[in-house]
């Protein structure tokens, strides 16, 4: 499976939001599955504009919850282009910035 992206109107992404509702779903189903596989991660990026969110799913996330991942209208994409952007890890081991090859955003190590 490949990466795949949810793209949410940055307005649907506060409290209680589409993007919270994300989050918190995909959260159940990792902590179900005690928290494995590591590589198991959603991160997210706000666009250039603020009119959008982008979460992206890897490959064993979406493997985890194929029908989050549909029932948000995720896309397949390649690997994020996270360089140069900040970006953040939503759900998921801490571990999975290194397993997936993802830049990590400068300070955090």
């Amino acid at each position: 499976m490949s990466w795949h992206k949810v793209t949410l109107p940055f307005k649907d992404c506060g409290v209680n939001g589409k993007g919270s509702q994300l989050r918190d779903a995909f959260g159940v189903i990792l902590v179900a599955n005690g928290g494995q596989p590591f590589d198991a991660a959603v991160f997210a990026q706000t666009s250039d504009d603020y009119e959008s969110v982008y979460f992206y799913f890897s490959p064993a996330a979406c493997q985890l919850a194929p029908a989050l991942v549909e029932q948000f209208q995720g896309v397949p994409c390649p690997g994020p282009p996270f360089v140069g952007k900040l970006v953040a890890l939503e759900v998921g081991d801490a571990r999975a910035w290194d397993l997936l090859g993802v830049n990590k955003p400068a300070g955090l190590s």
